[in-house]
């Protein structure tokens, strides 16, 4: 009858086992070995001390944790001491636990009386209270005078503890979060299906870790070794990620705390393995990602690490566009300060023209993080490339979380002759929480660019002025006053003098008709000169004045 047990339960094992859902990936179990990428631990509640009874006898008990998917579970269990097994669980997914014990050492058995448990050789089972943690191990020590361990297993299937060497002096056993896997003088073997997880050649790094609701809320923290990463990290309502990265790019429908930093994530994501992928593939505008891994494990603390990848990649094919590929954080540039008409990357750029670029990021979140440009050049191709800094403007941008914007020209540039650049701009996500603010290392934003110097006219030496309508008005104006002052000073001379010859009308007053004055010879000298003008003008006037009757004459 047990054998036919023990088979039935195989079989309902690869029943469940052949039905799970089907991913756009092999998923292969990974619990308690990792992958090249991926590993995950499940802290759990334990404890361990020195304890043996006087007749050399270790007391062990084991807390067991079973996956939904484990519905018929087998232990498989040895001792290298006489041994007191006391277990217990509190799930309801699994139906019996199929115990097998292969040590020829002396072990009792006991079982809490809400745990369905078979052992398979026919020991017997004695009762244990239904208490739980620090309960259980309070009538342990009652009932034996200590405790050798407790421990917390996750879909073990081979169990073996190590003769040690204990001491029969009562000490206490401390509940606390441990990894069972360094526990001195246990060795395990769990259920690799606890957590599954593919890997993908994928050039972009991209990872999605999906815990389904069925699991329920957990605290999980997550070591990135890469740089540059994007992350997907999906779980029930409830579940807290704390994660130690420099990415570039999350996504979340949880709480998180990125770098002491807090986010949360309002995306709606399904835990569906198809329905999931087909999400992130279409937002992060990529064909593949790097690894996705999926966890049913059921303590209330993971820890998963991101290692860097180990095997060669082959190296992305040169791009004949100038655009830099897709990725969680992009830079685009602009013809005007409207932000509307995008530059075509085959476009010709004049040094003369002010260039308007945008650097978008797709972390998701409420949390006071926002992008930084710190600088930008650009770089000549060739084996000694050119390198020239210019100078950034701010732009204006209302609503600008996830956005920056800035503007800058290439005159720098303008010495040089045509060529492609490389543009470089460094951007760094900062954030501002408390009053304190700091900056992840900046990494480069690229974009290919061709460059030609504006045009210039030579300088003229023979060229024309050009005067307003401002200069006119005055030269006339100035023309006028200059006129005004010499007829008054002419007219002054005049009337000093009394030559109206001076005037110019001497001449011009004989053309004026119906003037009587202009019938009678004037004489050229007055009758009374200035006693100023007798000295210098006595000769001349002596030899050319005559009387007037040899004028009449």
């Amino acid at each position: 009858m047990e054998t036919f047990g023990t088979i039935l339960a195989l079989l309902m094992i690869f029943s469940a086992a052949a039905a799970s859902d089907s991913t756009f990936c092999e998923l292969d179990g990974i619990y308690g070995k990792g992958n090249e990428v991926i590993n995950v631990v499940e802290k759990t509640e334990g404890c361990r001390t020195n304890f043996v009874m006087e007749n050399g006898t270790e007391v062990h008990i084991l807390k067991l944790r079973f996956s939904q998917e484990n519905t018929y579970p087998m232990v498989t269990m040895t001792t290298a001491a006489p041994s007191i097994l006391i277990f217990t669980s509190t799930d309801t997914d699994y139906k019996t636990i199929y115990f097998t014990h292969t040590s020829n050492s002396n072990v009792k058995i006991y079982v809490t009386d809400n745990t369905s448990f078979h052992e398979v050789y026919g020991y017997k089972l004695h009762i244990a209270p239904a208490g739980q943690g620090n309960e259980l191990v309070s009538w342990a020590t009652r009932q034996f005078g200590g405790v050798s361990s407790f421990t917390t297993l996750h879909d073990p299937k081979n169990i073996n503890f190590t003769k040690s060497k204990g001491t029969p002096l009562a000490s206490t056993c401390q509940l606390s979060w441990e990894l069972p896997t360094m526990k001195e003088s246990l060795e395990v073997e769990t259920d690799l299906s606890a957590v599954t997880s593919c890997l993908l050649d994928s050039q972009d790094e991209l990872h999605i870790i999906n815990i389904p609701d069925h699991v329920g809320p957990r605290n999980v923290s997550l070591d990135v070794v890469p740089t540059g990463v994007q992350l997907v990290l999906r779980g029930p309502a409830g579940t807290f990620w704390k994660v130690n990265a420099e990415i570039t790019s999350l996504m979340s429908n949880n709480a998180i705390q990125l770098n002491g930093v807090a986010l949360n994530g309002r995306m709606n994501l399904s835990d569906s393995d198809t329905e999931l992928q087909d999400l992130v593939l279409g937002y992060f505008k990529t064909k593949s990602i790097r690894s996705y891994t999926k966890i049913h494990l059921k303590g209330p603390m993971i820890e998963i690490t991101i290692r860097k990848r180990e095997t060669p990649v082959t190296e992305r094919a040169e791009l004949t566009t100038t655009e830099t590929p897709v990725s969680h954080t992009s830079m685009h540039l602009f013809t005007a300060p409207d932000y509307k008409v995008e530059l075509d990357p085959h476009t010709v750029l004049q040094t003369n023209k002010r260039i308007y670029a945008q650097v978008s990021s797709l972390i998701l979140g409420d949390g006071a993080i926002f992008i930084r440009v710190k600088s930008c050049l650009v770089r000549s191709a060739g084996m000694q490339p050119v390198e020239r800094i210019i100078s950034l403007k701010q732009e204006p941008c209302s609503g600008c979380h996830k956005n920056t914007r800035f503007s800058f020209s290439l005159d720098v540039l303008q010495d040089l002759p045509a060529n492609r650049w490389e543009l470089q701009c460094h951007v760094s996500h900062c954030y501002n929480v408390h009053q304190r603010e700091g900056c992840t290392d900046p990494w480069p934003m690229k974009r290919n660019v061709e460059v030609t110097p504006s045009y210039v006219p030579p300088q003229n030496s023979d060229h024309c002025f050009k005067f307003t309508l401002q200069s006119v008005l005055g030269i006339a104006f100035g023309g006028f006053l200059i006129g005004i002052l010499l007829i008054g000073a002419l007219w002054f001379i005049k009337i000093r003098t009394g030559y109206p010859i001076a005037l110019g009308f001497g001449s011009t007053g004989t053309f004026f008709s119906g003037c009587p004055c202009s019938l009678i010879k004037r004489h050229a000298v007055p009758t009374n000169p200035s006693p100023s003008e007798n000295s210098s003008a006595n000769g001349s006037m002596s030899s050319t004045q005559s009387t007037p009757t040899s004028s009449m004459a």
